[in-house]
């Protein structure tokens, strides 16, 4: 190349200078790019470059060439010979060695091109020609100044990113020949860098120490480097299963570090290395000398970052690293535990004061990072036996105590809180080998003697109070001060939407475990403080003073705080399942007499407290100075606490204290006064709802717990056999008018729900009589004015009417097996009215989006085996008539889609109409499947066919595409589409043309969309319409009309399986899909098969058509599988495109 030099060179040249000159100006950037992209069409344009670079001084023009030269060297790879580009690549190099002073970006980009070249031509080379890439990397390191060294880190750093999975440029080639790259460069290359870049490092900071105040260039670019191999993505230790053709997303954000992006969380625990690399990372002088070289550029906070970020790799290392060899693990953990002391005493030497640990922030969350990872995979055995480890379990304890502290201001940007919760996770591990959550697995104790069992179990139990007792005492200075911060500082959490439980909830758990770890210390620091706010709240409103250093929102955010790590040690949020009482806690209990049992008398004066917050009229001067923040962390802690405490069931446990089962228990055998606190908690619940009826969050956490006590056995028959219970039902119709809107139907569904599971039905019905009353003397109201045609526009007529439905709503919402009957007998007497309604309000969108939710929400509460035949063709009747008001309404309807995307619910009432529909073909489906006789279920069977096909016909002329942008209407629509398919696929053929052609639509829009639970649904509905089609055909029925159809998707498929970006979780629909439509388009597969191979390059074609003669085998071509040879093609058609997709994949 170098000797054929292109005649018009110079005058290229000289268009190239302006045309960069003109891509600077905004004003004719557009014009100059097209030229610089038509540069790159000019025949044998790598000569031109080299003439340009060899004539210019411009950075920009430099920039544009090398950007050209890594684009043409990729297209026109097979254009050229392969001395001609290792020429190219070695005057690139000399280009750069002989310019030193080139702009940054501008040998960056050079030095990408020969990445480029040397990865596009790999497989061409000669095996000397391989291990020439290293040697060039090598030999420009050991060169005798600065910038042919750094030039060499350079490039091995392009070479890095273009032989790794996520930030190699999309050049053209395929997966299988990235994949393979990379495996070539970690096998071979990564290794050797490593080892003669460590071996530099040594060099620098062994001999001649860099000055903290200036770091030389080269040490910054190998920490760069260093960091990068350090954290490669080893496909020789790669865990799950590699996909062919799916390549790694690039990441979002450049690499470099910006200290304004806050904290990075370390996503995995531990470091996983192939085994030939021990001998050097696990080399306990390689380790200490990345801790020397933190030393001396902690100050730079940009290498800092770096050189933490290599040390937290290496804090990762698991004992199967080291093969297992004692020795070697030892040597490893006491050189990591040597350096962590080392960075801890620096952060330490800092102090606790504002501004130090702002600026320690980064490196405190390093450290503990490095900690944690240390602590989660050395053998605690070895660890034990280092004779620093409980220096080095008290620094980090301190390292605690230090971000704790650090916490009580926002003065870092999250770093510090981040260090906080990582270091509470280390110290909760540590507390699960002294007390482990789950004995089923091995102990966590396994190979210390009994001596360091006893002496780790005695420290954890002390470090465990200081932490918690640190906690408490940061969380009421942070009370505090809050207060100092703005003295106006309202409540505002309760405003935001996040709870300080859901907030801080890692946190809370994380002190929850610390405390049970040394309960008798824990709860006596909790009952101290709780018990000196309490008097001082006593106090004020008794004299209404309080001292100056107890401002009474102060009191009150601290009582706050006090709870939450209260509910947290004492019980577990359970989600999902029972909570038990925690075993620390009982046995606590147990060893203790009842008149001074710790849990005990601590629950209790909880109770005392919510009865002193609860005791005050709504009106009076002491309401006003209660808070409402308080108040709903009250009635949340009471939530929590007595699923686990109220009512408890002696036979769940193996030691039960007798102190918990008489305080809180059942009646019974240890005469358990647990059924008096339940009345106390009905009395209590509606003082607060009286109380607070102006609170919204306070009365929905009220509701909270109400659901709560209804969805657990225990306490809902509490409940039931209290004799308060018909108080609180009567109380709750009586004064729903009195308490605000928002909790109408969550309470009637709460109270009906609770109600609902008496064991008497004349109880049961005497409840819901109630509730029914209230409701229809609440309709009624709305309906019977007689002057309701007149005013139904008005403001407050629609909001009362709103109201009522939302009540009905509450209802259909509690609906379940045993009130199915009562509450759709008592609800159809009103069918007719709310078509009436739905009629009147047609323009009012709020009245029909309340009139269907109360549809869609009956269809998917209620129990279908429950209704009699008349009840389901009354309800299918309704429907029918709901969906032709509301299509009347809607037909031709003009939608801003800007201001529906806006909205919170977008499209809300398609969303509805949809969800109905969903739930009606569910309720159905559900009744025919249970039913022992489904012939007698047939005519209802069909019946709700009609009545979704004429549900979607009303709403599928309502969505277009710009609606279907939105996920969550899209899904719905989908899948509403895929079950009718599934579900009724003899429906099709009777469809108007408009409305069949709409669903085949609507399917291919499905099979293109991004989101895989589409695609899923998609296939789902593909595969039963292609096997009716199948037996149709066998049948001699007509269905030409659907062949079309089908031909398009199994394009769409195929196109997707082998030359789309696939998840594994599709594959399962997509192999039953795909083998169905197969069957039934055998011809068209063929075509489309002969066509795929024969688009590709000549040297895969016949390893395609091997791959797809292999498939053939196992495909079934005149019947429809069975499930177990649906299984096989299955298998089969995985294998086949981990094959066929490792070379139809470009990137």
């Amino acid at each position: 190349m170098a000797a054929m030099q292109h005649p018009d060179a110079a005058s290229i040249h000289a268009q190239f200078e302006e045309t960069c000159s003109d891509f600077q100006v905004p004003a004719t950037r557009a014009a100059a790019e097209q030229i610089l992209t038509s540069f790159r069409q000019i025949p044998q344009v790598l000569s031109v470059c080299r003439y340009i670079l060899d004539h210019t001084q411009s950075p920009m023009v430099q920039f544009q060439v090398a950007l050209a030269i890594g684009d043409v060297a990729m297209r026109d790879y097979l254009l050229y010979s392969l001395d001609d580009l290792t020429g190219l690549k070695t005057y690139l190099i000399e280009y750069c060695l002989q310019r030193p002073t080139l702009m940054k970006y501008v040998r960056v980009q050079l030095l990408r091109a020969v990445a480029l070249i040397t990865k596009r031509g790999l497989f061409d080379m000669a095996d000397k020609e391989k291990e020439a890439i290293f040697l060039h990397v090598k030999y420009l390191l050991e060169m005798d100044n600065e910038p042919s060294q750094i030039l060499g880190v350079s490039l091995a750093i392009e070479l890095l990113d273009q032989f790794s999975s996520g930030k190699s440029l999309s050049v053209g080639l395929t997966w299988e020949f990235h994949y393979n790259s990379k495996v070539f460069f970690e096998s071979h290359i990564l290794l050797p860098l490593f080892q003669q870049l460590i071996g530099k490092l040594h060099t620098m900071i062994g001999s001649h120490q860099p000055q903290p105040d200036c770091v030389p260039p080269l040490l910054i670019e190998i920490l760069t480097l260093l960091e990068k191999i350090l954290q490669w993505d080893f496909e020789a230790t790669n865990t799950t299963a590699v996909f062919s053709g799916s390549f790694a997303k690039a990441p979002d954000a450049a690499d470099d570090f910006d200290r304004e992006d806050g904290p990075t969380v370390v996503k995995k625990t531990y470091s996983l290395f192939p085994n030939t690399w021990q001998p050097v990372i696990g080399n306990a002088e390689v380790i200490w000398l990345f801790f020397m070289t933190y030393s001396v550029v902690q100050a730079d906070e940009q290498l800092a970052h770096r050189c933490r970020q290599c040390l937290v790799q290496l804090a990762g290392f698991k004992q199967e690293f080291f093969n297992n060899d004692t020795a070697a693990i030892k040597n490893y953990a006491t050189t990591m535990v040597h350096g962590i002391l080392k960075m801890t005493s620096g952060i330490l030497a800092g102090g606790n004061h504002i501004e130090g640990l702002a600026e320690q922030g980064p490196q405190m969350l390093g450290t503990i990072q490095m900690i944690r990872r240390l602590l989660e995979n050395m053998p605690l055995p070895v660890l034990c036996s280092i004779p620093e480890f409980f220096q080095f379990l008290n620094e980090i304890g301190q390292l605690q105590l230090l971000s704790l502290q650090g916490t009580i201001s926002d003065i870092d940007e999250g770093w510090i809180g981040e260090a906080c919760d990582e270091c509470l996770q280390t110290w909760v591990k540590l507390a699960d080998v002294v007390q482990p959550s789950d004995l089923r697995g091995a102990d966590p104790k396994a190979g210390l003697s009994q001596t360091e069992i006893q002496t780790l179990t005695q420290y954890m139990r002390n470090v465990a109070y200081q932490i918690v007792e640190a906690y408490i005492k940061t969380r009421l200075e942070y009370a505090k001060r809050s207060l100092e911060e703005d003295e106006e500082e309202e409540e505002d959490e309760i405003t935001s939407g996040f709870k300080d439980w859901d907030t801080y909830a890692d946190q809370l758990t994380c002190i929850g475990i610390l405390g049970r770890l040394n309960p008798h210390q824990s709860l006596l620091i909790l009952q101290q403080v709780l018990d000196e706010r309490f008097t001082q709240l006593k106090a004020y409103f008794t004299t209404n003073v309080l001292d100056a250093d107890h401002h009474l929102w102060v009191l009150h955010e601290q009582m706050h705080w006090i709870t939450l790590v209260a509910s947290h040690i004492l019980a577990d949020a359970g989600k999902g399942e029972q909570p038990m009482i925690p075993d620390s806690l009982m046995h606590l209990s147990g060893s203790q007499p009842l008149n001074e049992d710790q849990v005990v008398n601590l629950c209790k004066r909880f109770l005392e407290i919510f009865s002193f917050t609860s005791s005050f009229g709504a009106n009076s001067i002491e309401a006003s100075n209660c808070s409402p923040r308080v108040a709903e962390t009250l009635i949340w802690f009471m939530e929590r606490w007595s699923r686990s405490y109220l009512l408890i069931d002696e036979n769940e446990y193996g030691f039960i204290s007798p102190n918990i089962a008489k305080a809180f228990g059942r009646p019974g055998p240890s005469d358990g006064e647990g059924i008096y606190i339940v009345d106390f908690f009905i009395q209590q619940m509606k003082a607060n709802f009286v109380l607070w009826n102006a609170e919204q969050d306070v009365l929905l956490q009220l509701v909270r717990w109400l659901d709560t006590c209804g969805n657990c056995t225990n306490l809902r028959n509490g409940l039931l056999q209290s004799n308060r219970y018909p108080e609180l039902v009567r109380f709750v119709t009586e004064n729903l008018d009195h308490l605000p809107v928002v909790i109408h139907n969550s309470l009637v569904q709460t109270i009906t729900t609770i109600s609902s599971g008496a064991s008497d039905p004349n109880i049961r019905d005497t409840h819901l009589a109630l509730i029914f009353g209230m409701i229809e003397e609440r309709l009624g109201s709305v309906l019977h004015d007689p002057n309701f045609s007149q005013k139904f526009q008005q403001a407050d007529v629609t909001n009362n009417l709103l109201n009522v439905l939302e009540m009905f709503d509450g209802l259909a919402l509690a609906s379940q097996f045993s009130n199915t009957a009562i509450i759709f007998t008592f609800c159809s007497k009103f069918f007719a009215s709310f078509l009436q309604l739905m009629n009147i309000y047609r323009t009012v969108l709020e009245v029909q989006l309340a009139l269907l939710q109360f549809f869609a929400d009956l269809a998917s509460r209620m129990d279908s085996g429950q209704l009699e035949t008349g009840q389901k063709q009354t309800f299918y009747h309704i429907i029918i008539e709901m969906l032709r008001s509301f299509g009347a309404a809607n037909q031709g309807k003009k939608r801003l889609h800007s201001q529906e995307e806006e909205a919170d619910k977008p499209y809300a009432d398609i969303s509805v109409v949809l969800a109905l529909l969903s739930n009606l073909m569910a309720f159905e489906l559900e009744d025919f499947n249970h039913s022992t006789d489904n012939r007698a279920g047939s005519a209802s069977h069909s019946d709700v066919a009609d009545v979704i096909l004429f549900g979607v016909n009303t709403v599928i002329p309502m969505i277009d595409l710009e609606i279907l942008k939105i996920p969550a209407i899209c899904q719905q629509y989908i899948k509403l589409i895929s079950n009718l398919i599934e579900i009724f696929p003899d429906k099709l053929a009777g469809l108007p043309s408009e409305l069949f052609n709409n669903l085949i639509a609507s399917l291919e829009f499905g099979l293109r969309h991004d989101i895989d639970d589409i695609k899923i649904l998609t296939l789902h509905a593909i595969a039963p319409l292609a096997m009716w089609t199948h037996k149709q055909g066998l049948d001699h029925a007509n269905v030409d009309f659907i062949k079309p159809a089908l031909s398009k998707f199994l394009s769409e498929l195929l196109n997707l399986l082998c030359f789309q970006h696939v998840d594994m979780n599709i594959m399962d629909a997509a192999g039953d899909a795909l083998v169905s439509l197969i069957c039934v388009q055998k011809d068209t597969y063929m075509t489309l098969v002969n066509q795929i191979i024969s688009q590709q390059p000549a040297e895969i074609q016949p390893r395609l058509l091997h791959a797809f003669e292999e498939l053939d085998k196992v495909t079934t071509k005149d019947k429809l599988p069975t499930l177990q040879e649906a299984s096989n093609f299955k298998e089969a058609l995985l294998s086949f495109l981990m094959n066929v997709r490792a070379v139809l994949r470009v990137k």
